[in-house]
């Protein structure tokens, strides 16, 4: 089971962005990259650029860069839904409920049956 936060969209006409409160492995594999390729822009390019000073300080330093590089993924990795939370906030989303559920869809689905109005609003817009 997963715990998912959601994100909605002031004009209501677009479905509402899950966040899943977990170590995203995109990001640990990818590092800053995985962030940008999640959407998190502005988040992604400032750990890019934190990355490139932190190589340009490790190889000043002549210390093996490895370790480095695998804890600041890490720490990327694990602060991802928390990242992802504040590019969020400055988009002009607003945090909804907290959803628990086994996946993505799931997680969908247990929100629309929490709050069938919100399934209706968002059917007809879509439609119209």
């Amino acid at each position: 089971m997963t715990t998912y936060t959601t994100w909605f969209r002031a004009d209501d006409r677009r479905p509402p962005v899950l966040v899943a409160e977990r170590l995203s492995w995109r990001v640990l594999l990818l590092g800053w990259l995985g962030l940008v390729i999640q959407g998190s822009w502005i988040a992604g390019l400032l750990a890019g650029a934190g990355s490139l000073i932190l190589l340009s300080a490790v190889q000043t330093a002549h210390l093996p860069l490895l370790p480095f590089w695998a804890g600041l993924h890490l720490l990327l990795a694990l602060c991802t839904p928390d990242i992802r939370a504040w590019e969020l906030r400055l988009n002009g989303l607003a945090a909804g409920p907290i959803v628990v559920a086994q996946g993505h869809e799931a997680a969908m689905l247990r929100l629309l049956e929490r709050n069938p109005t919100l399934a209706r609003t968002r059917g007809n817009m879509a439609e119209a």
